[in-house]
């Protein structure tokens, strides 16, 4: 039996052991989902506090509930810091970020650093699987050199691929846990995809294979950057509503009801997450490399960049024409995290606004109760309030200024905004709400 074969038939068996490399908002719901199929499945992160807490099963992401890592650590999901176990793994998945350097290129040094330490402890009849986000061209461009030195004969001997992360932080109805979210998948030779179709429909409803990496490493371009055009245009689009006096969503209500050829996008403070703010500066970048400028595509993503300063200039114009004395104005954050009900805080607009605006005003109040604020670094100074207290009609604390980032559905937003003198909206979340002290920006 070849090896091929032979690991097709343990995947069939559920006798293999996956690696999972990043246990991040990738990394943690990929390595429940495998551990809940009953495979053998080990989690490495170079950051030994989040190994120490799952190993204590505790979780730092409010899609991963505590009993979730309570069933399965230490029986099918074992969480760890030492890259030597990979020597006896079978089927390795890279979940690193890849964020953006200062000048807008790809910083591709977490994925460098996997490669470095997983080198060492690689051989014949394992296979690679890489879920980061990136241009196309970077599976074979980072991989394929170092698998080389080894001497692997890849298809025959050695074994790789290329999947699309598709996980959606705080989406309640599709999940990689629910496995209801079909996957893109590819490989370098035609034994490599056999290998990587037949992992990931394990743990997902539907497999779609397309012909070689690149395809599908665009693939997950091409999604993000549709939403980053769309979500630029209607930002866009609102301040033309703005000086026209039309309500937007009233706007975008009435063209939804389009049965064709229409798909929603609302306006809000801006792009946040790890793919939307990034993607469309990867393609960009690569496409330069390739001789052709992407105009449309870069020009979305620096207008996606520049919405948040657009509104933190009218915020502090209205904070201003107020004459409140900055030592004793007090502001109120709802929401930090990028999206509604999501723990998510990374390229949060709301945070990138926060952070400019406590420079000038120091008592800033932050409520958001899907962030675990202890778990991130750039938190902890953060003066928060629990929504509870917030919402009870005893508490008598009062705010000059009310900022809503996110209309979080744990938000009483009727109550809440009986506290403040002004409401300054930037997430529709006072619709149908008459009041002049709302500001809808």
């Amino acid at each position: 039996m070849n090896l091929k074969k032979k690991i097709l038939d343990k995947i069939k068996k559920k006798n293999i052991k996956i690696a999972i490399i990043g246990l991040g908002y990738i990394g943690l719901p990929l390595s429940i989902a495998f551990a809940s199929s009953n495979i053998k499945t080990f989690g490495y992160d170079i950051n030994k506090s989040r190994v120490r807490l799952l190993l204590k099963k505790k979780s730092y992401i409010n899609t991963i509930n505590n009993k979730l890592l309570e069933k399965y650590i230490n029986y099918n999901f074992t969480p760890s810091s030492n890259f030597e176990n990979i020597y006896n793994q079978d089927i390795i998945i890279i979940c690193v970020p890849t964020p953006l350097k200062i000048n807008n290129k790809p910083n591709l040094i977490y994925l460098s650093n996997v490669i470095q330490k997983i080198k060492n402890f690689l051989h014949e009849g394992q296979t690679i699987i890489l879920e980061c986000t990136s241009y196309p061209g970077t599976t074979k461009d980072f991989f394929l050199p170092a698998l080389k030195k080894k001497k692997f004969n890849i298809g025959k001997n050695f074994f790789l691929g290329y999947s699309p992360e598709r996980e959606d932080p705080g989406n309640k109805k599709y999940s990689v846990i629910k496995k209801n979210i079909p996957k893109v998948v590819s490989g370098y030779t035609e034994n490599c995809l056999e290998i990587v179709e037949k992992t990931y429909k394990i743990i997902c409803n539907k497999t779609y294979s397309l012909s070689d990496i690149n395809t599908a490493e665009f693939s997950k371009l091409l999604e993000n950057i549709y939403r980053s055009v769309n979500i630029g245009l209607i930002n866009e689009l609102a301040e033309v509503c703005k000086k026209m006096n039309i309500d937007i969503f009233e706007a975008i209500n009435a063209a939804k009801t389009k049965p064709y050829g229409f798909q929603v996008f609302y306006p809000g403070p801006g792009v946040g997450g790890h793919c939307i703010p990034v993607d469309p500066f990867y393609l960009a970048w690569k496409a330069k490399q390739l001789g052709i400028k992407t105009k449309f595509i870069y020009l979305a993503g620096k207008t996606n960049k520049n919405r948040p300063i657009l509104l933190l200039k009218k915020i502090s114009q209205i904070i201003r024409k107020k004459k409140i004395d900055r030592k004793k104005l007090k502001i109120l954050f709802l929401g930090i995290s990028y999206k509604k009900d999501s723990d998510d805080v990374r390229n949060s607009p709301a945070l990138l606004i926060y952070k400019k605006l406590i420079v000038n005003y120091k008592n800033i109040t932050v409520c958001d109760p899907f962030v675990n604020f202890k778990m991130f670094e750039q938190l902890k100074n953060i003066k928060t309030v629990n929504v509870s207290n917030l919402s009870k009609k005893s508490n008598k604390q009062n705010f000059d200024f009310i900022l809503i980032l996110n209309n979080h559905s744990k938000f009483n937003i009727k109550e809440i905004i009986k506290k403040g003198k002004t409401i300054i909206d930037l997430a529709n979340a006072c619709k149908g709400l008459k009041d002049k002290a709302i500001i809808r920006l």
